[in-house]
């Protein structure tokens, strides 16, 4: 597999075309967590609260792979690396479709699916994040996968029915099966880029340490919120087949919302989409406090898929800029510590000590808002910590 002779550029076709269904690969399971979760409710009979004990089990997964894989992507080849990754991806789906049943073995099972997926996406990212038209190229990796989940969402309510998420598991490992043949179309190692920024500026391990903090506080609260809009839309309306539709639609929405901030990144800046992007997120989600219409339900997701995905590149841009050195990896990891792992157990330990589905939204308005302020006054420390250099 890794003697053949092709070009490895990281800015060829190929291998940037690789890059984006690799990524796409690692976010099978992650894309589709509102219909996960709620698939194994179905299949299980297990409570919301379960569920979401389940996702983060995967999600643990997840977040050990990304660290695992921006730690040994330095000293080891990618292509080995991502094909170690996608065959644990593998087994680990093969095992789910094994089992009929909540408890420790489906823990182990997707948590050993997370770990492939992780270094997957870690990877993913970091070819992406080396070519010359980065921006152009983020919006193509979320072009697909956003397509992916979207039609994952709308479909996954008949697969359940058809052939049950045991059949989806297996399909999923097909899929990834299927992938290991891109594996030569990547580069055997990537070499690291020394020259920072014009615009990073070293704010201080402090400032550092608020602003990865802050990332972390706001993909805790995008976790807690993604893998539970399943769970609301159906309290509104018992019609899965309505809320995944309506899921379906935030997805293709989301597009223009990776689309729009390629178009305006070199025109506004990023304070206000860093503003506007927490601001109108945290206003989506408290649509959908109270008791809204399915209507107003529909609208509250489409509006919070598309400025999540307006705003995740002004905020791993903006902090990859605040340490002159390689920061992006490091990023991606707490990013999926928040999204796979934190979000889904805050959710789980919220519904086990007897609170609800509105009281989790709130605490994801609250940590959207926190993040907020600590990424506020990082970029005003990296404004100054530019200036300063500069004189």
């Amino acid at each position: 597999m890794f003697s053949r002779d092709i070009e490895h550029d990281v800015n060829s076709t190929a291998s940037i075309a690789a890059a984006v269904i690799l990524g796409t690969i690692g976010v099978l399971s992650f894309i589709v967590q509102p219909g996960l979760g709620y698939g194994f409710t179905v299949a299980f009979g297990v409570t919301e609260a379960d569920a979401n004990n389940l996702l983060a089990s995967e999600g643990f997964g997840i977040a050990s792979g990304a660290v695992l894989g921006a730690l040994l992507s330095r000293f080891v080849s990618w292509r080995m690396l991502c094909s170690v990754s996608l065959i644990l991806a593998i087994l680990g789906n093969l095992l789910s479709a094994t089992i009929s049943e909540a408890g420790t073995a489906i823990s182990l099972a997707r948590s050993l699916t997370g770990l492939g997926e992780g270094g997957v996406i870690v990877l993913s990212f970091s070819m992406i994040g080396l070519t010359e038209r980065i921006e152009r190229n983020i919006a193509l990796y979320l072009t697909v996968l956003l397509t992916y989940g979207a039609l994952g969402l709308w479909l996954m309510p008949l697969a359940l029915e058809v052939i049950g998420l045991n059949g989806i598991f297996l399909g999923w490992a097909i899929i990834t099966i299927v992938s290991l043949g891109l594996i030569p179309y990547l580069p055997p190692f990537a070499d690291s880029r020394e020259v920072p920024s014009p615009t990073a500026a070293y704010v201080g391990l402090p400032m550092l340490a608020v602003a990865i903090l802050s990332v972390l506080a706001y993909n805790t609260a995008i976790g807690i919120a993604w893998a539970n809009l399943f769970f609301v839309g159906m309290g509104i309306k018992e019609d899965d087949e309505a809320v995944a539709t309506a899921l379906l639609a935030s997805q293709f929405i989301a597009i223009g919302g990776a689309i729009l901030a390629v178009i305006l990144e070199k025109k506004i800046g990023r304070w206000p989409p860093i503003i506007s992007g927490i601001l109108v997120g945290a206003g989506s989600i408290s649509l959908l406090l109270g008791n809204p219409s399915f209507l107003i339900f529909a609208i509250a997701v489409c509006l919070f898929n598309f400025i999540w995905n307006f705003f995740l590149p002004f905020m791993l841009s903006s902090v990859e800029d605040m340490r002159l050195g390689e920061m992006m990896t490091i990023i991606i990891a707490v990013q999926m510590i928040g999204l796979t792992v934190a979000g889904p157990l805050t959710a789980a330990r919220i519904l086990e000590s007897g609170g609800s589905l509105q009281t989790a939204l709130t605490v994801t308005i609250v940590l959207m808002l926190i993040s907020l302020v600590g990424l506020s006054l990082a970029k005003i420390a990296r404004r100054k910590a530019l200036a300063q250099s500069k004189l």
